[in-house]
């Protein structure tokens, strides 16, 4: 083989060494990093609520309207869901009036969520309607009427009562919001997975 053969074939044998390098180098030092050094791993989240992981399919709740009758409302829209108490207290209304807000504010998308007051009994159902009816339209006051071990409460344990559970329209229980919400963020969750979703 003449010296030029021998030059072009070594070269061409570095070019491939070369963008191989290239193509598999990145990998490598990505799985290098991530097992041997895990304090480098990147901790921030992107969701504003907290995330339940997996995402829990919600059981069939019997929720039920001022007349009894059985409705099936965690699907196919994106549902902020309120266990409300035996009456709705000031920090309730706000609480309530807040979400409400927050929905206008999707704009063309704001009849992709609806929202859902849980009462925990007739009585306090009544009560919710007649303190939030008014101010609230298109807001579904429902009773929890499922047995105990079957309720609502049973299935979103949250330490805060005044927490708001988001569930997808496939009804599993995304995230929940706790504590002092900040509305802008709450939006800010809702507009993005309303953006990465075509479902609802």
């Amino acid at each position: 083989m003449n010296p030029q053969a021998n030059i072009a074939l070594r070269r061409s044998r570095q070019t491939l060494l070369l963008l191989a390098a290239l193509f598999f180098v990145p990998f490598i030092a990505a799985w290098v990093i991530y097992s041997f050094f895990p304090d480098w791993r990147p901790t921030g989240q992107t969701n504003y609520g907290d995330l339940i992981a997996p995402a829990q399919p919600v059981p069939a709740l019997l929720l039920k309207d001022s007349e009894g009758k059985p409705l099936d409302l965690l699907k196919d829209k994106w549902s902020l869901v309120y266990l409300g108490g035996e009456t709705c207290d000031a920090g309730c209304i706000e609480r309530i009036t807040l979400v409400r807000q927050i929905r206008l504010a999707l704009g063309k998308n704001l009849s992709r969520l609806q929202r859902i007051y849980i009462a925990p009994d007739d009585a306090a159902e009544a009560e919710a309607i007649s303190t939030l009816a008014k101010d609230q339209p298109g807001m579904q006051i429902v009773v929890d009427g499922g047995a105990n071990g079957q309720r609502a409460t049973d299935f979103f344990k949250s330490a805060d009562p005044q927490a708001f559970y988001l569930v997808d329209p496939n009804g599993n229980w995304l995230l929940v919001y706790t504590g002092n919400i900040d509305p802008k963020r709450l939006l800010e969750d809702l507009k993005k997975l309303m953006r990465l979703s075509s479902i609802g």
